[in-house]
């Protein structure tokens, strides 16, 4: 049967692979691999098998027939595969609150979006477990309907009963896909079977990395009703009454198919993931603005985009965002070119408020304004709320964000070298990225799927450390992950840099082995144990990957302080740091538990702030492990040690510790009943929830309420830490 799928401007996919195989027909030239959010199912992109791979050629039958056993085992096995190797909840493990919403964003444009209380993955963009939201929309013009990107599989059925209560299916002629997943896909195969057959295909715009997934994921009896078109930054879609979509590719290393999509008619901007936070509230659009939502977009840009500040920057620089109704900027203008800005201010907000398209108005051509400025009276991204009232700052906080990091790394930096398979070992570089970062440590990530060893090379150059992450398939290292380990055994100074090894595994985890094993034997030094995680990652494993992550940033930073002063050096405090040092405390013990990731601390920096409701403010460095543990909503227990009897409860949390280690050995305690240890020798105890934080250079002041305490020992005082300098604990 002729196959009438297009393709327009797309590079020969990639060839899919069932489970653990590849195809026969695998092609030999083609680098880019492709990595994704979710486990695919029956078919899979395969990592770097091309590569690893020229293997179908150069191995022969040897290597196909590993490859055909690892499919028959993978196939017998699949039934029996435990729960974490789904990267995604199915939708019957949504909570009752989970539902799905219809609203009105702008003339001809609809929003429907999939809402949940419930953490819907373990990976470390969703630690504020505030839920989350998967947005798509909808934009009627006259001629044609165009779908904004389609929901996670969790969603699936909820959407299609809420598209077709919303529309016309048969009027939709266009989706727009700016970030696809694997089980995006499952959703897009669905709705496609719910259109039917068709006059005329259905017509699906996306980058090419997204249309590389979709060739490789579409079922042969879907190819006769699509046309795939990739398509360019300027690419535009008229659907007419105005809405011409222009799209804008905004790929980065996590998102490589990553694409905005600008409305002229609304000046809507459909920012895929970009702007984004996992936060669910019965608001559709960002009402309260930042102190509503600030932690959960700053969370969100932490765990994404800090690791890939150059690439956050060229995607902000191509969207020169200015908030619909924003003044007129009158830097550099005199005369007449002041009241043509003016003019141009007055123009854009009235047609904005008679909805009027841009092409309407004096000074504007494709979406963009007479000075380069992307006029925009909303972002639509894919998780959390529509942002109208707070477009302004929180795209400059962005730029604020980016331009901090991309300073962190050019004073001290670490590379995270990784591929992925399933996404797994992508979220454990992310987690491990998180931990730098909180080291205050720049932080580079280099997705091996889209880069060479000389990227590798020039990376470590820049670099002071670096981390090196993999999959095993089918027993071995990864093609991408060879070469970037080559790279590395031949970089001159590279034996010099603190580094660490991790990465992700179904039934062995040789890839691991092999590559700690090659680098201790080339005499590189190992700041952490090296993170071997099977299948998908649990909060523990995350929370062993950001302490690893911080080791390694500690590390470096005393192989800089060894470098720049080889012999000890002692100062005298400041009359500042003397006066603060007189500042004392009471010393307590900070412990706190989520799920089956627990860590504490020693607090001396502990204070009351309120009688009503009770609360208290402790003070806790960014760097700390149990930081990720106290967010807001979290629980913790603190501990309030007594006067002489805090030696041994204080030498034990002085420890230095390895990633994940239980803190409390050899100590009597017992669990409280929301999470974390109430220790026996302790003069009192409180549970607390965590209500706000507040950032103060390198530390978080957490407010917190107690919930529940009691008084173990009223005959004994507090413990005081008294110091002589406020420059250290």
């Amino acid at each position: 049967m002729h196959c009438s799928m297009a393709v327009l401007g797309l590079s020969p996919p990639l060839h899919s692979w069932s489970c653990l195989a590849v195809s026969r027909n695998c092609p030999t030239n083609s680098r880019q691999l492709r990595s994704w959010d979710g486990f695919l199912g029956s078919t899979v992109p395969f990592l770097g098998l091309e590569r690893f791979g020229a293997s179908c050629n150069r191995e022969g039958r040897k290597m196909q027939q590993i490859l055909n056993t690892t499919t028959k085992d993978s196939t017998d096995k699949t039934s029996a595969l435990p729960a974490p190797l789904s990267d995604q909840l199915s939708s019957s493990h949504l909570s009752q609150e989970s539902d799905f919403q219809v609203v009105t964003i702008a003339k001809d444009t609809l929003g429907l979006r999939g809402q949940t209380s419930d953490r819907l993955k373990f990976e470390v963009e969703y630690g504020l477990k505030r839920g989350t939201t998967d947005n798509s929309y909808v934009i009627k013009g006259t001629s044609d309907i165009a779908l904004i990107d389609v929901p996670d599989q969790v969603f699936q059925n909820k959407f299609e009963d809420s598209l077709e209560r919303t529309v016309d299916l048969t009027a939709v002629t266009h989706i727009v896909i700016g970030h696809i997943s694997p089980m995006r896909v499952q959703t897009l195969i669905a709705i496609c079977k719910k259109l039917g057959r068709r006059s005329s295909p259905l017509q699906v715009h996306c980058s090419n990395p997204a249309a590389q997934l979709l060739l490789a994921s579409l079922p042969e009896s879907l190819k006769d009703d699509l046309i795939v078109k990739a398509v360019r930054t300027g690419d535009y879609l008229d659907i007419g009454g105005g809405h011409k979509l222009e799209f804008i590719l905004t790929p980065t290393p996590r998102w490589p198919d990553g694409m905005c999509t600008y409305d002229r008619a609304t000046q809507l901007l459909f920012t895929q993931k970009l702007f984004s936070a996992h936060v669910y509230t019965p608001n559709y659009f960002d009402m309260g603005g930042w102190d509503a939502y600030g932690e959960d977009w700053k969370f969100f840009y932490d765990c994404m985009l800090s690791p890939v500040p150059r690439q956050a920057q060229t995607a902000l620089q191509r969207l020169p965002i200015v908030a619909q109704f924003s003044k007129p900027n009158y830097t550099g203008k005199t005369g007449i070119e002041l009241v043509k800005a003016d003019l141009r201010y007055i123009a854009s907000t009235v047609a904005s408020a008679l909805r009027l398209p841009n092409n309407m108005t004096t000074g504007f051509e494709n979406g963009f304004n007479s000075e380069g400025l992307l006029v925009t009276a909303s972002l639509c991204p894919i998780h959390g709320p529509v942002v109208r009232y707070t477009v302004t700052e929180l795209v400059r906080e962005y730029q604020s964000w980016t331009k901090e990091r991309l300073k962190q790394i050019q004073e001290v930096t670490i590379a995270v070298i990784y591929a992925s398979a399933y996404g797994n070992t992508t979220a454990l570089a992310q987690a491990i990225s998180r931990g730098i970062s909180k080291a205050g440590v720049g932080v580079q990530n280099l997705n091996m799927e889209q880069s060479t060893s000389e990227d590798v090379d020039l990376l470590l150059q820049q670099s002071s450390g670096f981390a090196i992450g993999s999959p095993t398939l089918g027993g071995h290292i990864p093609t991408p992950v060879q070469d970037a380990l080559g790279a590395i055994l031949k970089c001159s100074n590279a034996r010099a840099k603190p580094c660490g090894v991790f990465g992700s595994f179904g039934w062995s985890g040789e890839a691991i082995d092999e590559i700690e094993k090659r680098l201790k034997d080339g005499g590189f030094y190992l700041a952490f144990p090296s993170i071997r995680c099977k299948f998908k990652p649990t909060e523990s494993m995350l929370q062993v990957c950001e302490e690893s992550g911080t080791d390694l940033a500690q590390a470096v930073r005393r192989m800089l302080v060894k470098q720049s002063k080889p012999f000890a050096q002692f100062t005298v405090a400041s009359n500042v740091e003397q006066a603060v040092g007189r500042v004392i405390g009471s010393l307590c013990v900070l412990s706190a538990k989520d799920g089956d990731a627990e860590s504490a601390m020693l607090a001396s920096w502990v204070s009351q702030a309120s009688f009503v409701p009770p609360g208290l403010t402790v003070a806790v460095a960014k760097e700390r492990a149990v930081e990720s543990l106290v967010l807001p909503g979290g629980r913790f227990v603190l501990n309030v040690l007594g006067k002489g009897k805090s030696a041994a409860i204080c030498k034990q949390l002085l420890k230095q510790f390895k990633p994940g280690e239980f803190r409390f050995e050899g100590l009597q305690t017992k669990e409280a009943k929301d999470g974390g240890q109430i220790l026996l020798d302790a003069i009192s105890w409180m549970e607390c929830t965590v209500k706000s934080r507040m950032e103060t250079g390198d530390h978080w002041i957490v407010y917190a309420t107690v919930d529940d305490g009691n008084v173990l020992d009223d005959k004994i005082l507090t413990a005081i830490h008294y110091r002589k300098t406020g420059a250290r604990y």
